[in-house]
């Protein structure tokens, strides 16, 4: 951690990370928000979710590939105000009548092509910046930054929303971006690892393919991630309907349950930036996502506010942990040119959540919140044990 914390570079990134987050945590509130207040139904809801996560699985892996063929630094601050101007362009949008159904469905498709962009350089710039020897730990600070930034976005979007509309939002979101480009500064980070890899952008997506069917560990990682993705993290579909209906508030308290969330993946990845498991990163993955299935069923039993929080904590820690070891064992499985496109399999892999969001909206919609959330934590549970039955690779990591 200390010899992180020691680079310059990695203080910009985690900084500029910080700032980013901020318009991070307002998608979950406002996207939930909308999409409740405009519909009422959990279904519509479900696929507002569904499409704010589309775009990483459309564009994972081309952001991956543009990720490796570019210098990092550079394209991550033309991101930046690119997001910016595109949540200018919401605000303005949003200013000019009321919401409907057709906002609910563009609006999170918009902030889905912003993350999915993004996350890929700004992952693999961590691991440049930090080296191997320290590449958990600069992935679980990077962590660590956006989960504090979401924190604040989580809190504040559901303020603004109820006070100043949705634009008033999307116009701090945008700023907070603006900030994230100044932050990172304008001299390039001093990286130690990134090969920028020049090949046409099909060519590089042709390589990405290729080794993801030689690369078994690779394989094995993305295929759990998809799958977990479905099953663990689709509950955030309900938790605009659970507040609602269990706790009878409104935006308000959707920001303070996604905040709780946050809390809960800032202490998880503050604990991995301290404590690295270079030899037991295995069993800390099985642990993580065996924690993941059983905290989603609690969530379908829990009915007060302090227990909502206090499982909403503890799902979000696991997410958070089982985020930053996949993202340093798929960067740590493949070549030093294909890391950004390792980073791109994985955003690809969590553009699997559509198909979460959709079934768990449609099922809770047929047979209720809780034994939705019951099924789906028990899934999860089936794949990781499936998943080591099934994969010598996995297991010998």
């Amino acid at each position: 951690m200390y010899v992180v914390i020691r680079m310059v570079a990695f203080r910009r990134l985690w900084l500029n990370a910080v700032a980013s987050a901020v318009s991070i945590g307002g998608d979950f509130v406002l996207v939930g928000w909308l999409a409740h207040s405009v519909t009422g139904d959990a279904g519509w809801t479900g696929t507002a979710f569904a499409l704010l996560f589309l775009p990483g699985l459309l564009f994972g892996a081309p952001a991956g590939s543009i990720a490796d063929r570019f210098n990092r630094h550079h394209l991550l601050r033309a991101l930046e105000l690119i997001a910016a101007g595109m949540l200018l362009g919401l605000a303005v949008v949003f200013s000019l009548g009321e919401a409907g159904l057709v906002h609910v469905l563009a609006m999170p498709f918009v902030l889905g092509t912003i993350r999915s962009s993004q996350n890929p350089v700004r992952l693999s710039l961590a691991y440049d910046i930090v080296g191997p020897d320290n590449a958990m730990a600069g992935i679980a600070g990077v962590s660590l930054g956006t989960r504090l930034g979401t924190i604040f976005g989580a809190l504040s979007a559901g303020s603004l929303a109820e006070v100043f509309g949705l634009s008033g939002a999307f116009v701090v979101m945008a700023a907070s971006h603006g900030l994230a480009w100044l932050l990172l500064g304008q001299q390039a980070c001093a990286t130690t690892a990134q090969v920028i890899d020049r090949e046409p952008i099909l060519k590089n997506l042709a390589a990405s393919f290729a080794e993801l069917r030689r690369n078994e560990v690779l394989l094995a990682l993305v295929l759990v991630t998809a799958v977990v993705e479905v099953f663990g993290t689709s509950f955030s579909t309900l938790v605009p309907n659970l507040t609602h209906d269990r706790l009878g508030l409104g935006a308000e308290g959707i920001g303070w349950l996604f905040a709780a969330q946050a809390g809960g993946a800032l202490i998880a990845g503050f604990t991995l930036f301290v404590w690295t498991p270079k030899e037991r990163q295995l069993l800390a993955y099985v642990f993580v996502i065996t924690g993941l299935g059983i905290t989603v069923m609690l969530l379908g039993w829990v009915h007060s506010m302090v227990g909502l929080l206090m499982v909403l904590a503890l799902i979000a820690a696991a997410i958070s942990a089982w985020d930053i070891l996949t993202q340093g064992m798929m960067q740590s499985s493949v070549p030093e040119h294909l890391r950004g496109r390792a980073m791109g399999a994985w955003i690809f892999a969590i553009g699997s959540a559509p198909i979460g969001h959709f079934q768990i909206g449609l099922l809770a919609t047929a047979i209720g919140a809780d034994w939705s959330l019951y099924g789906n934590g028990a899934l999860v549970l089936v794949t990781i044990i499936a998943a080591l039955l099934l994969s010598p690779s996995l297991r010998k990591l």
